[in-house]
């Protein structure tokens, strides 16, 4: 059986690919602070940035393929600290990506929607990529190395991640655990993006490894709608008093870092092999099916 390696493994999308990917891969999967369970699967403690452990990791799998999950996802904290952005995003990325390819595996590395500025929206796989931040501009860089490696080795744009992980808060679990605790949360309006959901985006992800062709892949969800639209969804699936989020625009938050106004996708590539992902109502009455809101053990940590 054919080995898959995934770095970031004990993240939200990581340990989706790992469930899923566990009965046609021999699956190992990296992890930082707490290793998950999930049969079928090897957890090993690495950090992507230290390449010495990564890429004496990856020799010792010999995998036919990789899945790059792993990332600072805190774009604020990416313009504070841009070094351990560029080496987590983009530097470690293209090196693993070489090391990969050297050994016959193929790269798939998740990037973000992020990479383009966001002036028009629906963006597809060909449309020029220009970040607002230095978490896009990093991301892209790591899209770069990763196609520089081999061209056939894979880049994957999703927008918006959530669902259920017990480690951290994504926009929806931190969303839905404010609500149940009766605590009011300020929602942007102008913040568009093709909410995610991420069971969804692993099932597509497992499926194009085996893909002919390699590239770009945008892998998001069918809608374009604002964080405030995806909010008031979420909170009248789960029950939720709705007039607890209150909208805000993007000047009202203080950012550090700039977010592009409207960065939704269109899955152009990914339709033509027939992969598809969830709408934002299918992938909230999907993420409520797998199990209810007041069993849900509030994480510690948001998604960095």
């Amino acid at each position: 059986m054919d080995s898959l390696l995934i770095i970031g493994g004990s993240g939200l999308v990581g340990s989706k690919v790992a469930a899923r990917a566990a009965g046609s891969y021999r699956v190992v999967g990296t992890y930082r602070d707490v290793a998950p369970s999930i049969p079928g699967v090897e957890f090993v403690k690495a950090h992507k940035e230290n390449l010495d452990e990564s890429l004496t990791l990856l020799r010792q799998v010999k995998p036919a393929a990789v899945v790059d999950t792993a990332a600072l996802h805190n774009v604020d904290k990416c313009e504070e600290d841009r070094d351990l952005a560029w080496r987590v995003n983009a530097g470690s990325t293209g090196t693993l990506a070489s090391a990969a390819n050297d050994l016959g595996a193929r790269y798939l590395f998740v990037s973000t929607d992020f990479v383009f500025d966001g002036a028009k929206g629906n963006y597809a796989e060909g449309d020029r990529a220009r970040p607002v931040n230095y978490y896009g501009e990093t991301k892209l860089a790591g899209e770069r190395a990763t196609l520089a490696a081999n061209p056939d080795h894979i880049v994957v744009r999703p927008s918006v991640i959530y669902g259920w992980d017990d480690t951290r808060l994504n926009f929806a679990t931190w969303l839905l655990t404010s609500l149940r605790d009766k605590k009011g949360v300020n929602i942007v309006t102008d913040w568009i993006g093709s909410p995610t959901l991420a069971d969804s985006l692993a099932d597509a992800m497992v499926r194009l490894l085996a893909a002919k062709d390699g590239g770009v892949y945008h892998l998001a969800g069918k809608d374009a709608i604002s964080r405030y639209d995806f909010a008031v969804r979420l909170a009248k699936a789960f029950d939720q008093d709705t007039t607890l989020i209150k909208p805000v625009t993007s000047k009202d938050m203080k950012m550090k870092a700039p977010r592009p106004p409207n960065s939704s996708l269109r899955n152009v590539r990914a339709k033509k092999l027939g992969l598809q992902t969830l709408g934002a109502d299918e992938g909230i009455a999907a993420m409520k099916a797998q199990h209810g809101l007041e069993s849900f053990v509030t994480p510690q940590r948001f998604k960095s």
